[in-house]
């Protein structure tokens, strides 16, 4: 029975504040051909290796095909494949790991039913990439174009993007909110259309707590949607002015971080948004991370500490080319801790970023600047952060109480999460399913003064595998009690 509690010593802030520095670039990997090839997500497997996917011009039956890398943890290459029809333009926005082990790609594939038509594309692999099953989603009136995908509580999958159809608000073709609900086997349930405000599009789902899923995308400004377990709204909101949203994020209260960026008036005025939202999509705060040149919001990922780790794009001048990945570091209430931009003499573009398991971070995009050709996949793994391994007790010791966030959430089979105690004292920590039954006691000890990390296998005190499913974990320390949620996706 396996059950890890690594002590870490942490810095915390000083009286005056100082900026972490940003972490040191460990690896790069290019790949792509004479054409054009374009990573849109990376996702770090069970084997603490990468996925990463894209499209490809360069080796395509037709237009482009699906294209999709894997890397081994220290960054060599283990496999790639196409994936693509003959004198057709398919693409995939996203692979992610199934609870099976395999991969559910969500995408488009355009061409095969006719010069102008899309639709919808859902593919299973399994874990070496191996094609499984396919499904495409043909609506005789419509144009349909998939972003992203997700798996659900039930096994199913929720996918979105965009549809050109006949607008009964509009009173003309226009652009809409696109989803579609299936089984584990890619069978439709439900299909929605959202015809509102004109021209929309959903780039981003995630799973959500209640079985449902939770969609980011634009119709002018950022616009969320929540959805439910049968694929139906539940709430649509949107926030600011013309703006882009392109991640969100469930957090253990059972809110919400949204991520893109927002156009906030002057001229070249773009900047990274970041919003803080209530279980019900209302605004809680959000942060604006300026810069002289634009900047354009992409990816989000939530840090084993509780921050979050922003991409995307800095224009070294005013709304000219080229452009550079950019890095936004920040704490749990969005204050920046370090920036970091990669780039050589053309652009490169960064579109996906999340942290990894050995604490550090991997982001993906495209380059002009390295490889062989117009754009190639462009893959940045950097280094954990510090502080140093050592510090002296003053600036160690934490000023509170705290239990942080598991990442990853969901997971499969393992999360992690870290506590802190600002003095010696009783550290108990439980899990409950949500029936509110104990399944395992992950500490119950004395513990010196300090910051720990704590591994949970997805095992009961008797070391049998637990159910997929919503479980809540519990610190009490004295007087001190905080109970966070996370979700068990197999």
């Amino acid at each position: 029975m396996r059950n890890a509690v690594i002590a870490i010593l942490l810095l915390v802030s000083l009286p005056c504040f100082v900026r972490a520095v940003a972490p040191d670039t460990l690896w790069t990997r290019t790949f792509g051909g004479a054409s054009f090839e374009w990573a849109w997500h990376v996702e770090e497997t069970s084997d603490h290796g990468y996925v990463i996917t894209g499209y490809t011009g360069s080796t395509a039956h037709g237009d482009r095909d699906i294209y999709i890398v894997k890397l081994n943890q220290d960054g060599s290459f283990a496999w790639d494949k196409t994936y693509g029809q003959e004198n057709c333009a398919d693409e995939a926005r996203s692979a992610k790991e199934t609870s099976d082990g395999g991969l559910i790609v969500g995408g488009y594939g355009s061409g095969q039913f006719g010069a102008e038509s899309a639709n919808l594309y859902l593919m299973k692999l399994d874990a070496s990439g191996n094609f499984l099953w396919d499904e495409d989603y043909d609506y005789d009136t419509t144009t349909d174009y998939g972003f992203d995908v997700c798996q659900t509580l039930d096994g199913g999958y929720i996918m979105v993007g965009t549809s050109y159809y006949w607008s009964t608000t509009q009173g003309q073709y226009d652009w809409g909110f696109d989803v579609v609900r299936t089984d584990a086997n890619g069978v439709k349930q439900n299909h929605l259309l959202v015809d509102k405000w004109g021209s929309q599009d959903l780039n981003r789902v995630i799973p959500t707590a209640d079985s449902g899923a939770i969609a980011i995308g634009t119709a002018g400004a950022i616009y969320i949607v929540k959805i439910n377990k049968y694929g139906d709204t539940t709430w649509i909101k949107g926030y600011g002015g013309v703006g882009a949203g392109w991640s969100i994020l469930q957090l253990a209260d059972g809110g919400y971080m949204a991520f893109g960026d927002r156009d906030f008036g002057s001229p070249y005025d773009e900047d990274f948004w970041l919003l803080r939202l209530n279980a019900n999509g209302d605004t809680l705060w959000s942060r604006r991370y300026r810069n002289p040149a634009p900047d354009l919001g992409y990816g989000l990922d939530q840090c084993s500490d509780g921050g979050f780790v922003m991409c995307g794009e800095m224009y070294r001048n005013a709304g000219v080319d080229p452009t550079d990945f950019y890095i936004i570091r920040t704490s749990a209430n969005g204050d920046t801790l370090w920036t970091k931009t990669i780039g050589g003499d053309q652009y490169e573009r960064s579109y996906c970023v999340k942290q990894t398991s050995d604490g550090g971070f991997i982001v993906v995009g495209r380059t002009n600047s390295y490889g062989a050709g117009d754009d190639d996949f462009y893959i940045v793994k950097l280094a954990p952060e510090s502080p140093a391994d050592v510090a002296t007790e003053s600036e160690s010791l934490p000023l509170t109480c705290f239990l942080g966030a598991n990442y990853p959430n969901p997971f499969n089979p393992l999360t992690t999460f870290r506590y802190s105690l600002p003095r010696r004292g009783d550290a108990i920590i439980e899990v409950f399913n949500i029936t509110g039954r104990k399944v395992r006691t992950l500490v119950d000890a004395i513990k010196p003064a300090g910051s720990y990390v704590v591994e949970w296998n997805g095992c009961d005190d008797d070391g049998r595998p637990v159910s997929s499913g919503m479980y809540l974990y519990r610190l009490i320390s004295g007087d001190f009690v905080q109970t966070r949620k996370m979700m068990l996706l197999k």
